[in-house]
Protein backbone atom coordinates (compact mmCIF):
# COMPACT_ATOMS: atom_id res chain seq x y z
CA UNK A 1 0.00 0.00 0.00
CA UNK A 2 1.54 3.08 -0.88
CA UNK A 3 2.72 5.44 2.10
CA UNK A 4 1.45 8.78 0.64
CA UNK A 5 -2.79 9.24 0.16
CA UNK A 6 -1.95 11.38 -2.84
CA UNK A 7 -0.81 8.06 -4.37
CA UNK A 8 -3.00 5.84 -3.44
CA UNK A 9 -5.81 8.18 -4.13
CA UNK A 10 -4.04 8.47 -7.64
CA UNK A 11 -3.38 4.87 -8.23
CA UNK A 12 -7.14 3.83 -6.84
CA UNK A 13 -8.61 6.61 -9.15
CA UNK A 14 -7.24 5.46 -12.65
CA UNK A 15 -7.97 1.82 -12.14
CA UNK A 16 -12.36 3.05 -11.29
CA UNK A 17 -11.91 5.13 -14.31
CA UNK A 18 -10.27 2.45 -17.11
CA UNK A 19 -10.89 -1.20 -16.22
CA UNK A 20 -7.90 -2.94 -16.33
CA UNK A 21 -5.96 0.08 -15.32
CA UNK A 22 -3.19 -1.51 -12.88
CA UNK A 23 -0.57 0.66 -10.90
CA UNK A 24 0.20 -0.80 -7.70
CA UNK A 25 3.16 0.41 -5.06
CA UNK A 26 6.63 -1.92 -3.97
CA UNK A 27 9.40 -1.21 -2.53
CA UNK A 28 12.80 -0.88 -4.43
CA UNK A 29 14.34 -3.98 -2.93
CA UNK A 30 12.80 -6.40 -0.12
CA UNK A 31 8.95 -5.81 -0.03
CA UNK A 32 7.24 -6.46 3.07
CA UNK A 33 5.34 -9.86 3.00
CA UNK A 34 2.22 -9.40 0.98
CA UNK A 35 3.26 -6.72 -1.09
CA UNK A 36 5.05 -6.76 -4.37
CA UNK A 37 8.49 -6.44 -4.83
CA UNK A 38 9.31 -3.89 -7.98
CA UNK A 39 11.40 -7.10 -9.57
CA UNK A 40 14.44 -8.46 -9.12
CA UNK A 41 17.79 -7.63 -11.56
CA UNK A 42 18.11 -10.30 -13.19
CA UNK A 43 14.22 -11.56 -13.87
CA UNK A 44 13.52 -12.16 -17.45
CA UNK A 45 9.55 -11.66 -17.05
CA UNK A 46 9.80 -8.47 -15.82
CA UNK A 47 9.99 -5.26 -17.64
CA UNK A 48 12.07 -2.63 -15.82
CA UNK A 49 12.83 1.08 -15.80
CA UNK A 50 15.41 1.48 -15.91
CA UNK A 51 16.67 -1.24 -17.73
CA UNK A 52 19.35 -3.28 -15.13
CA UNK A 53 22.80 -2.98 -15.97
CA UNK A 54 23.89 -6.40 -14.62
CA UNK A 55 22.39 -9.59 -14.84
CA UNK A 56 22.19 -12.52 -16.77
CA UNK A 57 19.72 -11.52 -18.64
CA UNK A 58 21.33 -7.73 -21.14
CA UNK A 59 18.82 -5.96 -19.41
CA UNK A 60 15.73 -6.13 -20.62
CA UNK A 61 16.20 -8.47 -23.70
CA UNK A 62 14.82 -11.49 -22.22
CA UNK A 63 12.14 -10.54 -20.95
CA UNK A 64 11.37 -8.98 -24.37
CA UNK A 65 12.19 -11.40 -26.46
CA UNK A 66 9.28 -13.75 -24.59
CA UNK A 67 7.05 -11.17 -25.42
CA UNK A 68 7.51 -11.58 -28.93
CA UNK A 69 7.89 -14.94 -29.11
CA UNK A 70 4.61 -15.13 -27.76
CA UNK A 71 2.68 -12.94 -30.14
CA UNK A 72 4.86 -14.56 -32.86
CA UNK A 73 3.68 -17.85 -31.65
CA UNK A 74 0.41 -16.92 -31.07
CA UNK A 75 -0.82 -15.23 -34.08
CA UNK A 76 2.88 -15.92 -36.77
CA UNK A 77 0.04 -15.25 -39.68
CA UNK A 78 -0.34 -11.71 -38.14
CA UNK A 79 3.34 -10.79 -39.27
CA UNK A 80 6.14 -8.83 -37.88
CA UNK A 81 4.87 -5.23 -38.04
CA UNK A 82 1.51 -6.50 -35.95
CA UNK A 83 4.14 -8.07 -33.51
CA UNK A 84 6.04 -4.67 -32.91
CA UNK A 85 3.11 -2.62 -32.77
CA UNK A 86 1.75 -5.31 -30.33
CA UNK A 87 4.54 -5.56 -28.30
CA UNK A 88 5.01 -1.54 -28.38
CA UNK A 89 1.32 -1.31 -26.69
CA UNK A 90 1.96 -3.00 -24.27
CA UNK A 91 4.37 -2.28 -23.01
CA UNK A 92 3.37 1.59 -23.14
CA UNK A 93 -0.44 1.76 -22.19
CA UNK A 94 -0.30 1.21 -18.48
CA UNK A 95 2.72 4.16 -17.72
CA UNK A 96 0.61 6.57 -20.20
CA UNK A 97 -2.68 6.09 -18.85
CA UNK A 98 -1.48 6.00 -15.52
CA UNK A 99 0.09 9.67 -16.12
CA UNK A 100 -2.85 10.87 -17.93
CA UNK A 101 -5.53 9.83 -15.56
CA UNK A 102 -3.06 11.21 -12.43
CA UNK A 103 -2.59 14.70 -14.15
CA UNK A 104 -6.73 15.19 -14.47
CA UNK A 105 -8.29 12.82 -11.67
CA UNK A 106 -6.27 14.04 -9.08
CA UNK A 107 -3.68 17.28 -10.69
CA UNK A 108 -0.57 15.06 -9.87
CA UNK A 109 2.41 14.28 -11.59
CA UNK A 110 3.75 10.45 -11.43
CA UNK A 111 7.00 9.85 -11.81
CA UNK A 112 7.91 6.88 -13.84
CA UNK A 113 11.62 6.82 -13.72
CA UNK A 114 11.17 3.30 -11.78
CA UNK A 115 8.90 0.87 -12.37
CA UNK A 116 8.42 -2.60 -13.22
CA UNK A 117 5.98 -4.00 -15.85
CA UNK A 118 5.38 -8.61 -14.84
CA UNK A 119 5.42 -10.08 -18.31
CA UNK A 120 3.19 -13.46 -18.65
CA UNK A 121 1.21 -14.86 -21.47
CA UNK A 122 1.80 -12.15 -23.58
CA UNK A 123 0.58 -9.46 -21.45
CA UNK A 124 1.60 -7.52 -18.27
CA UNK A 125 -0.81 -7.57 -15.24
CA UNK A 126 -0.13 -4.35 -13.74
CA UNK A 127 2.99 -1.51 -12.95
CA UNK A 128 5.04 -1.58 -9.68
CA UNK A 129 6.28 1.70 -8.74
CA UNK A 130 8.20 2.62 -6.17
CA UNK A 131 6.02 4.68 -3.04
CA UNK A 132 6.37 8.43 -3.72
CA UNK A 133 4.78 11.52 -3.67
CA UNK A 134 3.84 12.55 -6.94
CA UNK A 135 4.28 16.26 -7.89
CA UNK A 136 1.36 18.72 -8.13
CA UNK A 137 0.51 21.60 -9.21
CA UNK A 138 -2.13 23.58 -12.00
CA UNK A 139 -3.37 21.59 -15.10
CA UNK A 140 -0.73 23.21 -17.46
CA UNK A 141 2.36 22.86 -15.69
CA UNK A 142 1.11 18.93 -14.75
CA UNK A 143 0.57 18.35 -18.53
CA UNK A 144 4.27 19.51 -19.36
CA UNK A 145 5.92 17.68 -16.29
CA UNK A 146 3.58 14.22 -17.02
CA UNK A 147 4.65 14.66 -20.87
CA UNK A 148 8.92 14.32 -19.70
CA UNK A 149 7.58 11.50 -17.37
CA UNK A 150 6.41 9.96 -20.44
CA UNK A 151 8.31 10.93 -23.21
CA UNK A 152 11.53 9.20 -21.40
CA UNK A 153 9.60 6.40 -20.28
CA UNK A 154 8.57 6.01 -23.80
CA UNK A 155 12.39 6.44 -25.23
CA UNK A 156 13.34 3.44 -22.89
CA UNK A 157 10.97 1.48 -24.43
CA UNK A 158 11.49 2.01 -27.91
CA UNK A 159 15.19 1.56 -27.56
CA UNK A 160 15.00 -1.63 -25.78
CA UNK A 161 12.00 -3.61 -28.65
CA UNK A 162 14.01 -2.13 -31.15
CA UNK A 163 16.95 -4.37 -30.25
CA UNK A 164 14.70 -7.35 -30.10
CA UNK A 165 11.88 -6.41 -33.20
CA UNK A 166 12.17 -3.96 -35.60
CA UNK A 167 10.03 -1.17 -34.60
CA UNK A 168 8.71 1.61 -37.11
CA UNK A 169 9.39 4.80 -35.59
CA UNK A 170 6.05 6.82 -37.13
CA UNK A 171 4.21 3.83 -36.31
CA UNK A 172 5.60 3.60 -32.71
CA UNK A 173 5.35 7.70 -32.23
CA UNK A 174 1.95 7.33 -33.62
CA UNK A 175 0.59 4.97 -31.25
CA UNK A 176 1.83 6.39 -28.62
CA UNK A 177 -0.39 9.21 -29.43
CA UNK A 178 -3.34 7.58 -29.92
CA UNK A 179 -2.68 5.88 -26.01
CA UNK A 180 -2.67 9.52 -25.01
CA UNK A 181 -5.76 10.84 -26.60
CA UNK A 182 -7.50 7.23 -25.63
CA UNK A 183 -6.85 8.44 -22.15
CA UNK A 184 -8.30 11.66 -22.40
CA UNK A 185 -11.42 9.96 -24.01
CA UNK A 186 -11.84 7.51 -21.33
CA UNK A 187 -11.80 10.62 -18.45
CA UNK A 188 -13.79 12.63 -20.41
CA UNK A 189 -17.12 9.51 -20.00
CA UNK A 190 -16.29 10.22 -16.42
CA UNK A 191 -16.13 14.28 -16.63
CA UNK A 192 -20.01 15.59 -17.42
CA UNK A 193 -18.07 19.01 -17.18
CA UNK A 194 -16.21 18.17 -20.16
CA UNK A 195 -17.13 19.45 -23.16
CA UNK A 196 -16.03 18.44 -26.78
CA UNK A 197 -14.26 21.27 -27.45
CA UNK A 198 -12.33 21.00 -24.19
CA UNK A 199 -10.92 17.70 -25.33
CA UNK A 200 -10.26 18.80 -28.42
CA UNK A 201 -7.98 21.77 -26.34
CA UNK A 202 -6.10 19.06 -24.17
CA UNK A 203 -5.30 16.95 -26.57
CA UNK A 204 -3.77 19.77 -28.43
CA UNK A 205 -1.91 20.48 -25.19
CA UNK A 206 -0.56 17.18 -24.73
CA UNK A 207 0.41 16.16 -28.51
CA UNK A 208 2.26 19.51 -28.27
CA UNK A 209 4.14 18.78 -24.85
CA UNK A 210 4.94 15.81 -26.32
CA UNK A 211 6.45 16.40 -29.37
CA UNK A 212 3.92 14.17 -30.88
CA UNK A 213 1.04 17.19 -32.84
CA UNK A 214 0.26 15.61 -35.79
CA UNK A 215 1.40 12.20 -35.02
CA UNK A 216 -2.76 11.39 -33.88
CA UNK A 217 -5.86 13.36 -33.72
CA UNK A 218 -9.50 13.64 -32.60
CA UNK A 219 -12.64 13.91 -35.02
CA UNK A 220 -16.12 14.37 -34.08
CA UNK A 221 -19.37 12.39 -35.14
CA UNK A 222 -22.98 12.67 -34.75
CA UNK A 223 -24.68 9.26 -33.55
CA UNK A 224 -28.30 8.66 -34.71
CA UNK A 225 -30.12 10.03 -31.75
CA UNK A 226 -28.39 13.86 -32.14
CA UNK A 227 -25.96 13.43 -29.36
CA UNK A 228 -22.29 14.19 -30.36
CA UNK A 229 -18.83 12.43 -29.56
CA UNK A 230 -15.44 12.49 -30.38
CA UNK A 231 -13.15 9.72 -31.36
CA UNK A 232 -9.43 8.76 -32.18
CA UNK A 233 -8.48 9.88 -35.32
CA UNK A 234 -5.41 7.38 -36.00
CA UNK A 235 -2.91 8.45 -38.30
CA UNK A 236 -1.35 4.22 -38.51
CA UNK A 237 -2.53 0.92 -38.46
CA UNK A 238 -2.18 -1.53 -35.95
CA UNK A 239 -2.13 -4.61 -38.65
CA UNK A 240 -4.75 -6.28 -36.19
CA UNK A 241 -6.63 -6.90 -39.05
CA UNK A 242 -3.85 -9.32 -40.12
CA UNK A 243 -4.78 -12.04 -37.50
CA UNK A 244 -6.64 -14.67 -38.58
CA UNK A 245 -9.53 -13.57 -35.51
CA UNK A 246 -9.20 -10.09 -36.46
CA UNK A 247 -10.66 -6.84 -38.94
CA UNK A 248 -9.90 -3.42 -38.94
CA UNK A 249 -10.49 -1.64 -35.80
CA UNK A 250 -13.62 0.73 -35.37
CA UNK A 251 -10.96 3.32 -35.93
CA UNK A 252 -8.68 2.26 -38.66
CA UNK A 253 -6.94 4.86 -40.69
CA UNK A 254 -7.51 2.40 -43.59
CA UNK A 255 -11.36 2.74 -43.28
CA UNK A 256 -12.61 5.69 -45.07
CA UNK A 257 -14.10 8.59 -42.40
CA UNK A 258 -17.87 7.62 -43.17
CA UNK A 259 -17.40 4.14 -42.64
CA UNK A 260 -15.47 4.50 -39.38
CA UNK A 261 -18.43 6.95 -38.34
CA UNK A 262 -21.18 3.87 -39.36
CA UNK A 263 -18.90 2.09 -36.79
CA UNK A 264 -18.84 3.74 -34.24
CA UNK A 265 -22.62 4.48 -34.48
CA UNK A 266 -23.41 0.79 -34.78
CA UNK A 267 -20.98 0.26 -31.04
CA UNK A 268 -22.96 3.03 -29.83
CA UNK A 269 -25.95 1.87 -30.62
CA UNK A 270 -25.34 -1.47 -29.46
CA UNK A 271 -24.34 0.01 -26.07
CA UNK A 272 -27.23 1.84 -25.24
CA UNK A 273 -29.52 -1.63 -26.37
CA UNK A 274 -27.61 -2.95 -23.22
CA UNK A 275 -27.44 -0.21 -21.16
CA UNK A 276 -31.40 -0.06 -21.42
CA UNK A 277 -31.70 -4.01 -21.12
CA UNK A 278 -29.14 -3.42 -17.75
CA UNK A 279 -31.28 -1.06 -15.97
Amino acid sequence: MAGNRALEALLRHAAAVVPGLNGVTAARDNAAPGDPAIGETGNASIYLRPAPSTGNHAGNRSALAALAAHWASVHPEAGPAYRALRCWGILIWQPIYLSVTGVHGSQRVLSLAHFAQPLADGWTREVRLPDHVPLTGDTDRCIRLAAREITACCRQAYEDLAGVLRLNVTAARSMQADCVLAALLAIRAARADWTDAHVQALAGQWLHALDLTGASDLFALTHSDGSTALALDRKTCCYHYRRRDGEPCDTCPRLAKHERIARLNTAYESACRQKTQNA
